[in-house]
């Protein structure tokens, strides 16, 4: 009998199209949860003693905490950093532009998203994973004495999962 736990766990990033490429391992994923919720409506009429439902919707959100680290101290980390992450919702003003662009994919920029996918590694050549395109909803930086600087992170699923191997 296999248990998974957090230490088999893995986030990816990936601006790209292709769902055949994972992405970019982000470094240092403390956490991530992943919830999904289906919206019923009922059909009882009058004269009806029970309730009928039918499916209209489904929504997926969900949340990780990301360490966040440098390899060598004072040089900046292009690939593998929670700055990659943090940088598509936390953006400075646009030249001669009063706001930032809320476009979070800088591949595709008619898509405006972005894909993640949410990895747990169970020794086989994919593992179980959930591919999605998704928004940041939220980033929140914390830090205290004794601590890692770590940002919690919250998204929204744009759609149905890519592809899911559960």
């Amino acid at each position: 009998m296999a248990v998974f736990t957090g230490a088999t766990g893995k986030l990816f990033l990936n601006d790209d199209i292709d769902v055949a490429d994972p992405g970019t391992e982000i470094a240092k994923v403390q956490n991530w949860s992943l919830n999904t919720s289906v919206s019923l409506v009922s059909t009882k009429t009058l004269g009806d003693r029970d309730d009928f439902f039918v499916p209209v919707g489904r929504s997926t959100t969900g949340s990780c905490r990301i360490l966040y680290y440098q390899e060598t101290l004072g040089t900046v980390n292009s690939n593998n950093s929670a700055s990659t992450f943090l940088n598509k919702i936390i953006k400075q003003r646009e030249t001669n532009l009063r706001d930032a662009t809320l476009d979070q994919n800088t591949t595709d920029t008619t898509l405006g998203n972005f894909r993640i996918r949410l990895h747990v590694d169970d020794t086989s050549g994919f593992g179980k994973f959930v591919d999605m395109r998704v928004f940041i909803t939220s980033a929140a930086l914390s830090m205290s004495v004794g601590d890692v600087l770590a940002a919690d992170i919250s998204f929204q699923c744009q759609g149905a999962p890519v592809a899911v191997s559960l």
